[in-house]
């Protein structure tokens, strides 16, 4: 895409982007787009609380039988799948799931990412900029679009490159949007979220 489009879309992008790592880094599993719920503050919640146990767990578990983590540095609780072949380590993570309402790890992955999105959708920028996730992406890509076509110095065949980049780059950052009502579930929530966002 020509470097002097859309470069608000692109920060926007950039930062939904990031978000995705974080939210693949903390649970590992976790789709984001696909696998969403519409939040209560009572699930939220349980997140935060079953997150602590998880995590203690973990760190018990890896001390235990060693690190199963995929990457150094993970969220402990990204490496408790690989811990479930071992009777005890499925027995107590069963056990804490089901404390706080989850059926299993793969319905923990899906409130997991829905928090995660909705947590950065009230969070500012790295910049500073404060906008978080209050900006408008079909805006955004229909002024990219519209400097695309109006761009003189692009030929038809790279015009057609870059409105074909933008629509895909759009796709993924439709992926990354939170469900409507989400943001406003986890906004007050936002202080204890901050380290479960900030442990990668």
């Amino acid at each position: 895409m020509h470097a002097s489009t859309s470069r608000h879309f692109f920060r926007s992008f950039c930062l939904a982007c990031s978000l995705s790592l974080s939210t693949f880094l903390l649970h590992g599993s976790a789709a984001a787009g696909d696998d969403q719920v519409k939040l209560t503050p009572a699930m939220v919640e349980n997140f935060i609380a079953a997150h602590g146990e998880l995590i203690t767990l973990a760190a018990e578990l890896t001390k235990k039988y060693g690190d199963r983590s995929d990457t150094p540095g993970d969220d402990p609780v990204a490496s408790l799948p690989a811990f479930q072949d071992i009777a005890e380590a499925k027995t107590r993570t069963g056990a804490i799931l089901a404390k706080y309402d989850f059926k299993d790890l793969d319905a923990l992955d899906i409130v997991s990412n829905s928090v995660m999105l909705a947590y950065q959708a009230d969070v500012p920028d790295t910049n500073g900029t404060g906008d978080g996730g209050g900006g408008d992406p079909e805006a955004d890509k229909a002024k990219a679009r519209a400097e695309i076509e109006a761009d003189q110095t692009l030929t038809p065949e790279k015009k057609k490159e870059a409105l074909q980049q933008l629509d895909e780059q759009f796709a993924s950052l439709q992926s990354l949007t939170p469900l409507p009502g989400n943001p406003e579930v986890v906004k007050p929530f936002l202080d204890k979220l901050k380290p479960i966002a900030e442990a990668n």
